[in-house]
């Protein structure tokens, strides 16, 4: 058998299904756990924005940049450290169940107190416009955020959940029981799991049917659910570790790849480290240039969803079919990039991503301008209908090439650089780029609505943030040339 285990397989199994029959015993169950994680972030990413969108007093889509810049921003910085202090005193075990615990507590207490009585706990409407005329135009849209407090809650919980049971959780738990010889099989095939997105989508756009009264108790039935997904989540971790973990066949901390330390790094040190290297600046530019791009995209599109939407239902079912799409893309994603990784150079590899989202891009704005100008059939279809479609289209790919290319070639980029740089550079970039990306996004749109127009629709907004986007992708290609020259030399000198 060769050093990754493929050697006893033949040349199509070796692509589509290189696991051994007894792994599977351990391979399913980690599947099943992405799995549940996954439909849990699907479900909750999907609904929180119905919640601000449709229910929302003073809601809609103005409201989520001040979400994301005020609200789930700082609040991520202050779960990371609560997550680490816990994962220092507690070990990886209590620390599973003790987050994941929470999660399902919070959605259990949602579903049954919070929502059925929003109308109780949340500001009036006279109180969010008396507060809107005694404080500075700066806080317009934040106001409704504390109005809606509960719905505040939910949205920074959503997006927790992405952030820690994927990212920390899942990765964590498999890095530390993952041997050498599986790391590439298994990793790779992982990306069936997002199945559980797509069922996730196709789910929502069932309970979607309905409107009113029913779709309200829809709702509390899917928080429901989601509730007992995390226990379950908690049950199958469970079982790894008291049977999976106890056959020595499956597991052998000998054998496991060794994981590398990550070094923590704040905001200054972490600008310190970027500016003062050039090759790093260039990964962070990457980062971050998607993180903006991406946000004032669906900023646009999420505001165009809710104006032509009618009703909570109806917009929740564009949106489950956003996650239905990026499922889709992703799980062909992941089987594409095996073959280009392999046949393409990294430059090629990593301008993908942007490139794609310029081009596809294009034809969203482009419909959108036509809507803007007057324009209302375009090949026989309603125009406004037709840029929904289109827009949908154009996230889910560029998610789904994002997670299965942009990501690992930008892993790839940290591998010629030394221990000491790869682990300072990983950290400066997760910290700066990775969540200034979205903080970015968000604050490029807060300024317009709260500080140049204050109370504007994002829509009025659409020739501006199409300029911003296609500057940034610009930034973004250029970036990824310049990278990988430096990258092609370190390459040489590796």
């Amino acid at each position: 058998m060769g050093s990754d285990g493929n050697q006893e397989f033949g040349k199509l199994r070796s692509m589509l299904w290189p696991i051994h029959n007894f792994e599977l015993k351990k391979f399913l169950p980690m599947s099943f756990l992405m799995f549940f994680i996954l439909f849990v972030y699907a479900a909750v990413r999907d609904l929180k924005d119905t919640f601000v969108q449709k229910y929302a007093v003073f809601g809609g889509t103005e409201m989520i940049s001040a979400l994301k810049l005020w609200f789930v921003f700082p609040s991520a910085l202050i779960i990371t450290m609560v997550f680490s202090s816990l994962l220092s005193k507690f070990g990886m075990k209590k620390t599973f169940y003790i987050v994941s615990s929470f999660f399902a507590a919070f959605f259990f207490i949602f579903a049954w107190f919070l929502f059925p009585n929003v109308s109780k706990i949340h500001m009036t409407a006279e109180t969010m416009t008396d507060l809107r005329a005694s404080w500075p135009g700066f806080f317009f849209y934040i106001i409704p955020c504390l109005g809606n407090w509960s719905y505040t809650m939910f949205f920074i919980i959503a997006e927790t959940w992405g952030t820690l049971a994927v990212g920390s959780l899942f990765w964590y738990f498999a890095n530390q029981i993952t041997k050498k010889t599986e790391v590439k099989r298994f990793y790779a095939l992982y990306s069936i799991s997002d199945v559980g997105s797509y069922l996730s989508g196709f789910f929502i756009e069932r309970l979607a049917k309905e409107n009113g009264e029913i779709f309200n108790k829809n709702i509390r039935i899917l928080i429901m659910i989601v509730s007992l997904l995390c226990l379950i989540v908690m049950f199958i971790y469970y079982y790894i570790n008291h049977v999976v973990l106890s056959n020595p066949k499956l597991y052998n901390p000998s054998k496991v790849k060794p994981k590398k330390e990550k070094v923590k790094v704040g905001f200054l040190e972490g600008f310190r480290i970027l500016v003062s290297s050039k090759y790093l600046f260039f990964i962070f530019v990457l980062t971050i240039s998607y993180g903006i791009c991406i946000n004032l995209f669906e900023g646009v599109l999420k505001a165009h969803m809710q104006l032509i939407t009618t009703s909570a239902n109806e917009l929740t079912a564009s949106i489950g079919k956003i996650s239905k799409f990026t499922a889709i893309t992703t799980i062909v994603s992941a089987f594409l990039s095996v073959t280009t990784l392999r046949k393409f150079s990294w430059r090629t590899n990593t301008l993908i991503t942007p490139v794609a989202l310029l081009l596809l891009g294009l034809s969203f704005f482009g419909l959108m301008f036509y809507k803007n100008s007057g324009g209302t059939q375009f090949l026989g279809m309603g125009v406004p209908a037709l840029a929904l479609g289109v827009g949908l289209l154009v996230d889910a790919v560029a998610k789904g090439i994002k997670y299965c290319l942009f990501d690992t070639t930008k892993s790839m980029s940290f591998r010629p650089l030394d221990p000491d740089t790869q682990a300072q550079g990983q950290g400066a970039v997760e910290v700066l780029g990775g969540r200034g990306g979205k903080a970015g996004g968000a604050a490029i749109t807060y300024i317009l609505l709260n500080v140049i127009s204050v109370g504007s629709k994002l829509l009025e907004h659409t020739n501006t943030l199409f300029i911003l986007f296609v500057i940034i992708l610009i930034a973004w290609i250029f970036s990824v040339i310049k990278l990988s020259v430096l990258y092609e030399e370190k390459q040489k000198q590796a």
